[in-house]
């Protein structure tokens, strides 16, 4: 989408797009974790992906040290 577009959109629609764009990164994630462990149970799946998700938000922290 290119930022004129994005301009365009009503407050609701990007929403809405951020929605989808976060449940799309979320469904990938989770599918990587499950090529990895095929016999994972879903509360293991939820940990990891968690814990991916949140991986580059804790290197930020710790470069910019704030804990």
């Amino acid at each position: 989408m290119r930022m004129q577009d994005w301009r365009r959109l009503k407050p609701e629609e990007r929403v809405d797009l951020a929605v989808n764009m976060s449940d799309v990164c979320i469904r990938v994630c989770a599918e990587g974790v499950r090529a990895q462990y095929p016999n994972i149970d879903e509360e293991r799946l939820i940990k990891l992906v968690r814990e991916r998700l949140m991986f580059e938000k804790k290197l930020r922290r710790k470069s910019l040290n704030l804990g």
